[in-house]
């Protein structure tokens, strides 16, 4: 990490203090006793206050290791000694590493100072590096694919529905996967689209509900379409695949039961061509991607309605049909699969540290970059990266929408900063999603034939639900984030560069919830950058995590929000740094995130388990520390049972607990007091991700399935307590609700005077009730004294009730 110590106003100790100060709140550990001279100790250091008038404590401790240090830990014993040598080697303080080392200051250790002192410098430089690889190695994470182990054989059960896009009879691949799948057992029935526009999220539920209301053993669905690589109208990216997926994900959960949590059949998705799996074994459909980084998401949104996303072979055969279905049949917890000749591989992201004992130059650009977006965002530090590496000319594209005017003050005050590096910077707007536009860009008259990299940073950030995401916007979306790689890599196809970078995010690596959108894009553009790469061309894309200032970590509360699930914000300079690092080593793809375990693994894995981090060193342990007997199903009807036994106040306390406790694991408290029964889910820093983890967590705990916008429908605990009273007790709350209105209506009616019966016009009505209550054997009627007298000590709701014919007042 790298923090700015010279400022130009204001004093060198102050800046340099406050640097260190920056530095120890991000995470880096500081040795304090070499600040203090070696006159304060660690184990004198104070602790750091709490917020006032609160018990919990909200500063973040640095449970990682310091580059000298083993396990994490306060440091003691030979740790603190081995910590203030390193302090004086860096500090050249020869006198405190020979006092560290015990060499007296005589005629017989003089030898060794001396030649200790020409080693200071070799020493604290050795220091220095391995510092910033071990910094830089634990940012950098590689995904990879490993053979799956397991059954060979086997098939699943039940009968499967298959979806095939339109022109399947055309496509002799889509034809053959049904029939092949029949001849080794599988028991299919098939929907086929039969018209060239993909359905909506309506057309598709009445397609589904035909074929269902004849099958009521569906037990998987197993969908072709991503298969269909036809690009939707007007799209340069969407292909009609991704579109009909997206629509029948939302179809089945308008079709699905309401019954308990993992009820009905899951959802399987194929592609063909979306991943390699190895250096000879090379994606070919990078179009296909998309439905890969939508899916990551739908698993996290609907995990009881998700099962897979599976990539099929280049040709689909029986071989290759028996490894699907073992796969299918006997999945255990993989939900990402590749299949292809030689078996079944599974996805898993992997540590990927820098190499050792590889000298790489320093890297240099030169002649021309292109960054596109370069005066907004990640963007801007791209630009400044360049700059500072000794770039020589900058071009800086913005947005070409007249309202955006590149003379703003922040791209003039940019401009002028990266001259003053020695740059020379061209600001142009250009429409990135225009090919024509881009061609000028690139070719036109104002061309730049020095040009030796780029730098396409589509920074863009698109928070939503599937659930809620429309086909517009998700070609909205992808035209903002690949058609502008798309072009880049189009026109420049056949230009020698240096460098090629683009910027994703790990929503295409891992998924999150609300990340569908931005998902879908991202792994698009990390597919075109494979695609690339196996072209020979020069092809790096970067999935960054979150980086401070940027994107969701903009915001203060969703920053904390991101610290407590283990998602740490990164300094902008140490992402320019891993950018480095990345573009030096020459890495395809390279996802760059700080990520704290122990924390993002429970609430990652809470409903749905992830093999794809269960190789990282340490997540296994942790994931089977939170492992416990398989009970939800058991607990949920237990608390089912109990509620409806309970009084109406005891209901009430016992789902105002339920809904409090999941509300404060979802926001990552602790407790559940920062959760009002009053006061809005948003107030409390309710973001999308935490609505999925609320509704899901809430409704695995009750045994039902709960709406996707649960905490927008019901935007207060109370109303959602209210919401689950009814949802969960139907008509037993319903009936106790009209007992205790009817009560309440007895109450009020029994004090209303004669006269406001008599204004209202049912006087007469309760009269002539009360004389046919009070008739005597002989058939006399009483007088009408009598009658009020009757009516006074008699059931005035009653009365009413009957006079009205059950009807309400």
């Amino acid at each position: 990490m790298v923090v700015p110590s010279l400022r130009r106003e204001g004093d060198e100790p102050r800046a340099l203090l406050s640097a260190v100060a920056q530095l120890h709140v991000a995470g880096v550990h500081i040795d304090f006793s070499a600040l203090f001279g070696g006159a304060l100790p660690p184990a004198h250091l104070p602790d750091l206050p709490t917020y006032a008038f609160q018990r919990a404590h909200y500063w973040l401790h640095d449970t990682r290791p310091a580059p000298d240090q083993g396990p994490a830990g306060a440091l003691s014993g030979t740790d603190a000694t081995d910590a203030r040598f390193w302090a004086a080697v860096e500090r050249g303080d020869l006198g405190s590493v020979a006092e560290a080392l015990d060499l007296a200051d005589g005629d017989e250790n003089r030898a060794a100072l001396d030649a200790m002192g020409g080693a200071l410098g070799v020493l604290s430089d050795w220091r220095r590096k391995r510092g910033e690889k071990s910094a830089a190695d634990r940012l950098r994470y590689q995904v990879t694919w490993k053979p799956l182990p397991g059954a060979t054989s086997g098939v699943p059960t039940g009968t499967w529905l298959v979806i095939l896009p339109y022109g399947c009879r055309d496509d002799e691949y889509a034809a053959q996967v049904t029939p092949v799948l029949d001849r080794q057992g599988l028991r299919t029935t098939t929907l086929r689209l039969d018209g060239p526009e993909s359905p909506d999220r309506a057309a598709f539920a009445q397609l589904l509900r035909g074929v269902l209301a004849d099958h009521d053993d569906v037990s998987g669905v197993l969908s072709l379409l991503a298969l269909d690589q036809r690009l939707r109208p007007g799209s340069a990216t969407l292909t009609e695949g991704a579109a009909a997926t997206l629509a029948l994900v939302q179809a089945l959960g308008d079709l699905g039961p309401t019954g308990s949590v993992g009820s009905g059949p899951r959802l399987y998705c194929a592609t063909r061509g979306a991943v390699g799996v190895g250096a000879t074994d090379r994606l070919s459909a990078p179009e296909q991607a998309a439905v890969w980084g939508l899916g990551l998401a739908v698993a996290l949104e609907q995990p009881d309605r998700w099962g897979a996303l599976v990539d099929l072979p280049d040709v689909f055969d029986d071989r290759a049909a028996r490894t699907l279905l073992a796969a299918l049949a006997d999945p255990g917890d993989e939900d990402q699969l590749a299949i292809r000749a030689t078996g079944a591989f599974v996805r898993r992201l992997r540590s990927h540290p820098l190499p050792t004992g590889v000298s790489k130059p320093e890297w240099r650009p030169r002649g021309t970059v292109l960054v596109t977006g370069g005066t907004e965002g990640l963007g801007r530090h791209a630009a400044r990266w360049l700059a500072g590496a000794g770039a020589e000319h900058l071009v800086l594209t913005v947005d070409s929408d007249p309202e955006a005017p590149y003379e703003a003050p922040h791209v003039v005050a940019l401009r002028d900063e990266l001259s003053g590096l020695g740059t020379k910077v061209t600001v142009c707007p250009t429409d990135l999603t225009d090919r024509d536009a881009v061609e000028r860009l690139l070719t036109g008259p104002a061309a730049y034939p020095e040009l030796s990299g780029v730098v396409h940073t589509a920074d863009l950030a698109r928070i939503a639900q599937t659930d809620a995401t429309s086909a517009d916007e998700l070609a909205e979306t992808l035209a903002a984030k690949v058609d502008g790689l798309l072009h880049l890599d189009t026109l420049l196809a056949d230009r020698e560069l240096d460098l090629f970078v683009v910027f994703s995010s790990v929503a295409s690596v891992w998924g999150g919830g609300g990340q569908g959108l931005i998902g879908a894009a991202n792994a698009q553009l990390d597919a075109l950058i494979e695609r690339r790469r196996a072209r020979g061309l020069v092809a790096t894309s970067v999935a960054w995590g979150v980086i401070d200032g940027f994107g969701v970590a903009a915001d203060a509360t969703a920053q904390e929000q991101l610290r407590r699930r283990g998602v740490l914000p990164m300094a902008p300079e140490a992402a320019m740094a891993a950018l480095t690092h990345a573009v030096r080593h020459d890495d395809t793809l390279v996802a760059v995130v700080d990520i704290d375990w122990s924390a993002f693994v429970p609430a990652f894995t809470s409903l749905r388990p992830s093999p794809l981090i269960g190789d990282l060193p340490g997540v296994q342990e942790i994931v089977e520390s939170l492992r416990t007997d398989d009970t939800t199903d058991e607990s949920a009807s237990d608390f089912l049972r109990e509620l409806a036994a309970g009084s109406d106040a005891e209901r009430e306390r016992a789902l105002m607990k339920v809904v409090r406790e999941n509300a404060a694991i979802a926001l990552g408290h602790s407790g559940v007091e920062a959760v009002k029964p009053r006061r809005a889910f948003q107030e409390m820093g309710f973001d999308s991700l935490a609505a999925v983890n609320l509704r899901n967590t809430l409704g695995a705990a009750l045994g039902t399935r709960l709406p996707a916008t649960l905490v927008f429908d019901y935007p207060t605990p109370d109303a959602l307590v209210e919401y689950l009273r009814t949802e969960l007790l139907g008509d037993q709350a319903d009936d106790e609700a009209t007992e205790a209105d009817e009560e309440e209506i007895r109450r009020v009616l029994a004090a209303v005077p004669f006269s406001r019966f008599r204004e209202a016009g049912v006087l007469d009505a309760l009269r002539s009730l009360a004389r046919t209550e009070a008739a005597a054997p002989d058939g006399s009627r009483p007088s009408a004294d009598e009658e009020l007298d009757l009516i006074d000590g008699m059931d005035i709701a009653g009365l009413v009730q009957r006079a009205f014919d059950g009807t309400q007042l």
